[in-house]
């Protein structure tokens, strides 16, 4: 039982560092097209706002759309796995 214990642990720790390192990596990825888009976009809307602002409103733009709640499927993929697994194991 404490074998079990431990193995979970540990996957949920590495779930959980494969987590971060993907949002970090989509919001930094995210972060640069924007900065791209800003300096591509023409000087009459660079007038109107600032590029932080820019950035700011593409980012929160960002945060509500599908693609950062789908990364939180690094989590539910590998559990649902397991537990069809576990489960095909005992009652097959």
């Amino acid at each position: 039982m404490i074998g079990w214990i431990r193995n979970i642990v540990i996957i949920f720790v590495l779930l959980s560092l494969a987590y971060v390192v993907l949002s970090f990596k989509a919001r930094w990825t995210q972060r640069a097209k924007l900065e791209t888009e800003f300096n591509l976009a023409d000087k009459s809307q660079a007038e109107k706002r600032s590029k932080e602002e820019y950035i700011d409103a593409g980012m929160e733009k960002y945060g509500k759309s599908y693609r950062p709640k789908l990364i939180f499927g690094v989590y539910l993929v590998p559990l649902a796995i397991m537990a069809v697994l576990i489960y095909l194991a005992q009652y097959s």
